[in-house]
């Protein structure tokens, strides 16, 4: 893939479509409140067959995203992860980028760039490892209602932006690199993606000045459970049997 280039401030323009679209999987940390790592978790295939989690997520990008999709991972995950000659064309892992790691940048913000940084030129709809109930029609669903340079879906019991369920274009991404290596060290890519709607118009709302609306940046989702998300067993386990009934 291309290397990375230098990000500069720039000018979106919101009609722009979503070409170059990249699907984003991102595998997280040490999973320590679910006693394992989630992307390697049992996801029911049937009653009787299952397979990891991050297997059955990254099926469902490679729908969504035809031109590829790239695994964001840490180094001990990579023993663990299917070889990637074994998994579909155009499958790529990333680790942290070394630039990354050596501006002491963690989180979500770390996976994010690290895949920037291996395709500047791309636009990323991202998934996080722990959003078993996500289906393919969630991910044509925050397609067809991306604007550009941000979109994120909204959590509908706090109306806060998810970061880790949404489309990132490369102009976003590289104002979230400035933000998070230069002087003010932010991180958080949802105070990037608040200050890039607050220029383009998008107000906040709530005393934390975090609440969104429903809009054309910040979007609810058509199913609540598609945002259910699992970072303990009794999460996982109700997951589960949320897949269950629905298969019923």
């Amino acid at each position: 893939m291309s290397e990375a280039t230098t990000p500069s401030t720039a000018t979106f323009d919101s009609n722009h479509p979503a070409d170059n679209l990249y699907g984003l999987l991102v595998l997280g940390g040490q999973s320590t409140r679910m006693g394992r790592d989630k992307a390697f978790l049992d996801f029911p295939t049937s009653e009787i067959t299952s397979r990891p989690l991050y297997l059955h997520l990254l099926d469902l990008l490679h729908q969504a995203c035809p031109a590829g999709v790239y695994i964001s991972h840490n180094a001990s995950q990579l023993e663990t992860l299917q070889p990637q000659a074994q998994l579909p064309p155009r499958t790529f892992f990333v680790q942290d980028d070394p630039r990354i790691v050596s501006a002491d940048i963690g989180g979500p913000a770390a996976g994010l760039l690290s895949a920037h940084l291996a395709n500047p030129r791309a636009t990323f709809l991202v998934l996080a490892v722990d959003f078993p109930l996500v289906t393919l029609d969630t991910l044509t669903d925050l397609i067809g209602r991306y604007t550009p340079p941000v979109t994120c879906y909204l959590h509908t019991s706090d109306n806060h932006p998810e970061p880790l369920l949404s489309i990132w274009g490369p102009d976003a991404l590289a104002e979230l690199q400035e933000n998070a290596m230069g002087e003010n060290r932010k991180t958080g890519p949802c105070w990037t993606a608040r200050r890039i709607w607050k220029r383009m118009g998008v107000e906040t709302r709530g005393e934390d000045g975090k609440t969104m609306v429903d809009g054309d940046f910040v979007v609810k989702p058509r199913e609540e459970h598609w945002l259910f998300n699992t970072n303990k067993p009794e999460e996982w386990e109700r997951a589960t049997s949320m897949l269950r009934g629905r298969r019923q």
